[in-house]
């Protein structure tokens, strides 16, 4: 008896996992770049509703921001939209590209870390001068992203940028 038992409920636990749907990397892939380019385009057009959309909004969102000599820590739902809130975009003529590294995924968790490349112009008063100066700078970013699914899309639960000197 034990054994039909044994058998009846391994042949269930085979039929459950059978029946799982499997995960199409590439399709999940693709749609992770798209997120991530279309977050910063939002980004660019100071679209801020827009670009909250794609985040997870929990107590346990996090946004790091690091460079040689600074970092910059935001924990939390509430102090990652206060912060983009109060930060819009101040460039013009912006480029932007991205190199993608590695995109991992696994069920409905994710982890990306790309490489964001960035052409922009901004105006900056210099001291000595009476008039607004244009200034073109370019540099790049690593940025690591998790991602997690939440009905059917996904969304950035951390976020972390490396600014290396450039």
């Amino acid at each position: 008896m034990k054994k039909l038992y044994f058998i009846i409920l391994s042949c269930a636990v085979l039929l459950i996992y059978a029946c799982k749907p499997k995960v199409d990397i590439e399709k999940e892939t693709e749609a992770i770049k798209a997120l991530i380019h279309n977050e910063t385009q939002a980004f660019l057009q100071n679209d801020t509703a827009k670009v909250l959309s794609y985040y997870v909004q929990d107590d346990y969102q996090t946004r790091l921001s690091a460079s040689c000599d600074t970092v910059e820590l935001y924990k939390g739902w509430k102090e990652l939209s206060t912060f983009y809130k109060n930060n819009p975009v101040k460039v013009t003529n912006p480029e932007n590209t991205k190199d993608f590294i590695q995109i991992k995924v696994i069920g409905d968790a994710a982890w990306a870390i790309y490489k964001d490349n960035w052409t922009y112009t901004l105006v900056a008063t210099l001291p000595g001068i009476k008039k607004d100066t244009m200034i073109t700078t370019s540099g790049y970013m690593l940025c690591t992203m998790n991602l997690e699914k939440k009905l059917n899309e996904w969304k950035i639960s951390s976020f972390s940028i490396y600014r290396p000197k450039n």
